[in-house]
C-alpha cells in the first residue's frame, strides 16, 4: 500500500488548506491525519483530525482535505514542509492485573461512589479485555471487531 501524501497546500481565508491522496485506502475507512507544516522564516501550522476516506473519483484517486491555522503567516516565494501520520485507529481495552508489584500509593483513581481510591505503585494494567479497529468498512485483522460492532474480550 502507498502511503498517502500531501499533493496540495492552499492558503483560503487564513487558514491552510491540505490537499492528502489516500487512493490506496479503502472507501469509508476513517483516518487520523496529524503533522505539521513548516517554512523557513518561522511559520507553522500544526493539523489533526480524524476523515473518512471518500469513493474515487473516475480516475481512481481520492482526496482528504484538512484544514489549520498558521501560527505565523506563510509567506509567497518560500518552499513548505509538510510532515504528515495517517493511522486506522485502534482501541484497547485494558484490565487491572491481579497482583501489583508494590504496595506505596501513586494515582488518585476515580470509583463509582465519587470517592477516590489509590492505585499501588507498580501497578499494571496489562490483561487484554477487547481490541477494536475504528475502520467503519474495514473488518480489521484476527479476533479484531470493527467500532461500533460487539468488542471481543478474551476470556483469560
Amino acid at each position: 500500500m502507498v502511503n498517502p501524501y500531501v499533493t496540495n497546500v492552499t492558503l483560503r481565508k487564513k487558514q491552510i488548506v491540505l490537499t492528502i491522496k489516500v487512493d490506496d485506502y479503502p472507501p469509508g475507512e476513517d483516518l487520523e491525519i496529524s503533522g505539521q507544516a513548516t517554512q523557513n522564516g518561522g511559520a507553522f501550522a500544526v493539523f489533526n483530525g480524524i476523515k473518512q476516506v471518500p469513493e474515487p473519483n473516475p480516475d481512481g484517486t481520492a482526496y482528504i482535505y484538512l484544514e489549520a491555522s498558521p501560527a505565523q503567516d506563510f509567506e509567497k516565494g518560500h518552499d513548505i514542509t509538510v510532515v504528515l501520520r495517517a493511522a486506522r485507529v485502534w482501541t484497547t481495552v485494558l484490565g487491572e492485573s491481579p497482583e501489583p508489584e508494590s504496595s506505596s500509593h501513586a494515582a488518585q483513581l476515580p470509583t463509582t461512589t465519587g470517592k477516590t481510591e489509590s492505585s499501588d505503585e507498580g501497578t499494571s494494567w496489562n490483561k487484554i479485555r477487547a481490541v477494536t479497529y475504528a475502520g467503519p468498512s474495514s473488518p480489521g485483522n484476527a479476533g479484531q471487531n470493527p467500532t461500533g460492532s460487539e468488542a471481543s474480550f478474551p476470556d483469560s
